[in-house]
């Protein structure tokens, strides 16, 4: 292999491409180098392999906290402080399904052009944006006089956070190499579990509080929930400032025939990893004869969009994409019309076993309790809250052991397990006997039907190469947003009709994605 020689790395020999100098002073070590003919260009994957893993991914992956925070704050806040807030904004049953899905209708405007948008101007100036702008809106949430006010906000909301909800996942994708590239996945995974304990915390502690400070005499008080609103403001803003310091994706670069700053993109990454002056890094020249995503001279063309999503209706990536977007509809119908009436239902369900009132039926199952409340005052408690502590906290856990489990068994076993146990589950909740029997089998189905979430986003941007993937990400997220808004909608009315209705729509949604997994490539046929 003329191309390459030996290198001294730490005892350790591997093979590099040729450096202009023949060592170089690291924190680890010294690098010794043979000099050689040039290198031919390096393609992405030998580029990203080259970065390494280290302490910029560390910091990547911890960033993912406050970024996950940030964009479920935004879709979750609404479904936590409805119990505090109902009464101050007169809100019926339908009004709580609206605001709970208002995020989704938002989402459903503008997940597909935050996509292409992406392909165009970059994945780290959408993120940017998007996440400092939703600071802004969040704020204004706090402030909200009236139901019509707060539901336009929301969906304004929903149109921003779009933006982060696609690219990110692309974003992770691109600074990953191969052997870590569905691990980083599964870790932004993990932070939307850590966001789970996160917001209702903040719930726990100040949605129960009753103060009330008068801010616009006769129009506007400062109370709990509207403190709740402006605390999980602050994710969004931490992200952006912190994406600012990041570097633009590499691949997206090649992509746009950047060579220069593209190669200073890998230089960073490979500075922060090792420690060592970026000038050592071993690659010299990219490979960037690969067809660009657009040319960004029009990107608002319906012929540059046309061209932009096309190939996802031919062949080879027709099927893989009905077949993706029929497992996300599913999952996150699941997933978000649940998730978001978590604590309405908690506290129906406290409500009828603290209640005392005259004639108090018996019940032996959840729809019962639930039933028996139904038409009463739901009043917020410290418990409610505790309750979702405590699921979230389930669901975090059981993220620890995700990241190596996708890699050790790979994403679709993962999905093979999860999705069943997740359906057994929901039935389980259905004949739940007391609250904190439902409690607990929430707690176990919300990690598994996260864990099947996360691990179809990681074969998401497996199966499709730079220039389709921000696209097939935003066209199965806007699938998805569709689904949890109509579920959000459904739901109330499932409740007032049959609440056995509820958890069968669940169910049933938990055995199709059971039996399409099956349908899923075992492995990536898409060189990125």
């Amino acid at each position: 292999m003329k191309a390459f020689r030996k290198m001294e790395l730490s005892e350790r020999s591997v093979l590099i491409c040729e450096l202009p100098r023949k060592s170089f002073s690291c924190w680890f070590g010294t690098l010794s180098v043979e000099k050689n003919e040039p290198e031919p260009p390096a393609t992405y994957e030998t580029a990203i392999v080259a970065c390494g893993f280290g302490k910029f991914h560390y910091m990547l992956l911890l960033g993912l906290i406050p970024m996950c925070a940030a964009q479920l704050f935004s879709s979750g806040s609404v479904g936590l402080a409805l119990p505090s807030a109902q009464c101050d904004l007169q809100l019926e049953d339908f009004q709580k399904g609206a605001l709970n899905g208002a995020t989704y209708l938002g989402n459903l405007m503008s997940g597909l052009v935050w996509g292409g948008v992406s392909d165009v101007f970059g994945r780290r100036n959408i993120i940017v944006l998007c996440f400092l702008a939703d600071f802004l809106v969040s704020l204004a949430c706090g402030f909200a006089t009236s139901y019509e006010v707060l539901l336009v906000l929301k969906v304004l909301a929903g149109v921003i956070i779009a933006g982060p909800n696609s690219v990110l996942f692309a974003y992770l994708a691109e600074v990953n190499d191969n052997e870590h590239r569905s691990m980083s996945i599964m870790m932004n995974g993990m932070g939307f579990a850590f966001a789970q304990i996160l917001q209702p915390v903040l719930a726990y502690f100040l949605l129960p509080l009753t103060f009330r400070l008068e801010l616009v005499p006769g129009v506007m008080e400062l109370t709990s929930w509207r403190v709740f609103f402006l605390a999980c403001a602050v994710p969004s803003l931490v992200s952006g400032l912190m994406f600012i310091a990041l570097p633009e994706s590499p691949k997206f670069l090649m992509s746009k025939g950047r060579h220069e700053d593209a190669l200073r993109a890998f230089e960073r990454i490979y500075a922060t990893n090792t420690g060592c002056d970026p000038a050592t890094y071993p690659i010299k020249s990219l490979d960037i004869c690969v067809a660009p995503i657009l040319d960004g001279k029009k990107p608002n063309s319906l012929q540059r969009a046309v061209a932009q999503f096309s190939p996802l209706f031919r062949k080879p990536f027709l099927a893989r994409m009905l077949l993706l977007v029929a497992l996300q509809v599913n999952i996150m119908i699941c997933i978000n019309s649940l998730r978001l009436w978590t604590p309405q239902l908690f506290a129906m369900l406290e409500q009828f076993e603290v209640g005392s009132w005259q004639g108090k039926p018996e019940a032996s199952n959840t729809c019962q309790m639930i039933s028996a409340v139904l038409d009463r005052p739901v009043d917020s408690a410290f418990d409610v809250y505790l309750r979702s502590v405590l699921v979230g906290a389930v669901g975090t856990t059981s993220f620890v052991f995700t990241g190596w489990a996708s890699k050790r068994f790979g994403n679709r076993p993962l999905m093979l397990g999860s999705f069943p146990l997740a359906m057994v589950t929901s039935v389980g909740m259905l004949w739940a006997v007391d609250s904190d029997m439902f409690t607990g089998l929430l707690a176990v189905f919300t990690p598994l039907t996260a864990v099947g979430l996360t691990s179809l986003s990681a074969i998401l941007v497996d199966l499709f190469p730079t220039s389709l993937r921000g696209v097939s990400v935003s066209v199965a997220l806007i699938c998805g947003r569709a689904a949890s808004l109509s579920g959000n909608l459904i739901l109330p009315v499932l409740l007032n009709i049959s609440c056995d209705a509820l958890f069968i729509f669940i169910t049933v949604c938990l055995a199709v994605c059971s039996v399409l997994v099956w349908f899923v490539p075992k492995k990536k046929d898409v060189d990125l």
